[in-house]
């Protein structure tokens, strides 16, 4: 899917948009109802709170959106507290899916975008988005993108590379190994 580029024009060219489920309203009720329920004090709060996320969740719906261009990631969201993210993909280090039981149940998974200086939890990632359909499609072009971006490097060079690298390491430790050893011999002989 490809579209105009962004009213800054700073981003380029979007690649691909992704698409919520509805269920994220159904799924985001029981998580809260089950935590209230923990609470015990919570209890009480559970009809106010099913009233109000009739109204919540398709506002919250209406203003989640999230957007692969040829530079970024954006993504909007939020009803009360609004954010608007625009991640270089220059930044991002990671791109998970996940999910949980109750996700699961619901047949949802979340996109965590991370970038450099994260604490690595899918939670507190820069991006974090439940209930996106074909999640792996947009991660995967999220990460191909990516590629493109950092030097269109081939993911097959990238791991010779690495495995090149770690050979020489394992050379090292190995010779190390031989002359600690031969010098156990001597001084014991």
């Amino acid at each position: 899917m490809t579209g105009e580029s962004t009213a800054a024009g700073v981003t380029g060219e979007v690649l691909l948009t992704a698409e919520f489920d509805g269920k994220i309203g159904s799924h985001g009720r029981v998580l809260v109802t089950l935590i209230l329920i923990m609470t015990v004090a919570g209890i009480v709060l559970i009809p106010f709170w099913l009233m109000f996320s009739l109204w919540y969740y398709p506002q919250w719906m209406m203003r989640l959106s999230a957007r692969l261009t040829t530079q970024a990631v954006e993504i909007r969201k939020g009803v009360f507290f609004r954010k608007e993210a625009t991640i270089p993909l220059n930044r991002i280090t990671d791109v998970r899916l996940h999910d949980g039981p109750l996700m699961r149940y619901y047949g949802l998974r979340g996109v965590a975008i991370e970038t450099a200086g994260q604490a690595g939890t899918s939670a507190s990632s820069e991006g974090n988005l439940i209930g996106m359909i074909d999640a792996d499609k947009f991660r995967d072009a999220v990460l191909l993108q990516r590629q493109k971006v950092l030097g269109g490097e081939d993911v097959g060079d990238v791991r010779a590379a690495a495995t090149s690298g770690s050979d020489e390491i394992l050379a090292e430790i190995r010779d190390i190994l031989a002359r600690i050893e031969q010098q156990g011999r001597t001084d014991s002989g």
